[in-house]
């Protein structure tokens, strides 16, 4: 059975479960992840994605997190990262996008509904340095033969979404590509490619499941998705848990856009199995998936909760 992996943004926390995740699906399913035909990442996913087609196993990329290794020192006389506590740099001044916008003023159902709050957003202070480097420490510069390889993007200034590794995207290493594919709108400066400024790929959608249609693509049997800004389970309720519920509530709507393109891969028939995180892993997680601090403790938890949800997948439980 041909294999389409799908990884989808969720920041540092949805990157950590999402590795918890991919380890006890291989575990359970005796597969390798490395093995799909073909991978489309967004943001975090990205990251995993050019990781697993540049050959690195995920058992790498789970004993990284799990004892990771020390901070790199700072500069003398550098002032403090607020990366290191998940927070972003305090922006530059005005919308990040004044094309952007001016296109959805005009056509605005032609965009994603977070186009428009990306655009709105000032551009972000946030070095890519450490991305790229994030990137470089798993990825090749160059795109496999096999498996194929998306990554999504989203151009700054149209509103596009730009998979890189496509026939006719802008050429870029696959490094670059996740670079740009991770700029989340706000906080990190866009990445320049090819002239132009790209974004999260989040932006457009959480997954882009969707591409796994595509015509020059190889045909797939099966699609794994995984999920990590969406939820399993109900949310809490407001009175009890008024940020849970807010989370959950924007997990919500998240899923239910991946949902869509989930239906859309089953009436071509193939067989989805998707997974987000549960009410165990959003407890962990907390409101901020940028927080670096919490990543061995989500993948902990993950490697128990998602060992538990693909042996009820096994049984047929639900």
């Amino acid at each position: 059975m041909s294999l389409g992996l799908v990884l989808g943004t969720g920041g540092q926390l949805g990157y950590a479960w999402m590795v918890a995740a991919l380890s006890t699906w291989e575990r359970a399913t005796g597969r390798d992840a490395r093995e799909a035909e073909v991978m489309v990442g967004t943001s975090a996913g990205s990251v995993v994605a050019a990781a697993l087609a540049s050959g690195v196993p995920v058992s790498d990329m789970l004993d990284d997190l799990l004892d990771p290794p020390p901070p790199r020192p700072r500069p003398p006389g550098a002032p403090p990262s607020t990366a290191r506590r998940g927070l972003p740099p305090v922006p530059r001044v005005g919308p990040g996008s004044l094309r952007l916008l001016g296109k959805i003023a005009r056509r605005p159902r032609r965009f994603p509904p977070l186009a428009f709050g990306a655009a709105l957003l000032p551009t972000g202070r946030g070095d890519t340095t450490g991305l790229t480097r994030w990137v470089t420490k798993w990825a090749h510069e160059t795109w496999p033969e096999h498996p194929q390889v998306r990554i999504v993007s989203m151009d700054y200034d149209n509103g596009h979404r730009v998979p890189f590794g496509r026939r006719g995207a802008p050429p870029a290493s696959m490094a670059e590509a996740a670079t740009a594919s991770c700029a989340v709108p706000g906080w990190f400066s866009p990445v320049r490619i090819g002239g132009r400024r790209y974004v999260d790929g989040g932006v457009c959608s959480a997954t882009s499941a969707d591409l796994l249609l595509d015509g020059d693509l190889p045909r797939v049997d099966e699609a794994l998705v995984l999920v990590p800004l969406a939820r399993t389970g109900a949310a809490p309720k407001p009175w009890s848990d008024p940020v849970g519920a807010t989370d959950g509530w924007l997990r919500g709507l998240i899923g239910g856009r991946t949902a869509h393109e989930i239906g859309r891969l089953r009436e071509a028939g193939i067989a989805v199995t998707e997974h987000a995180p549960g009410v165990e892993d959003r407890a962990v997680t907390g409101w901020n998936v940028m927080d670096p601090r919490k990543q061995a403790e989500v993948a902990q938890v993950a490697l128990r909760t998602t060992a538990e949800r693909w042996a009820e997948l096994e049984t047929g439980e639900r």
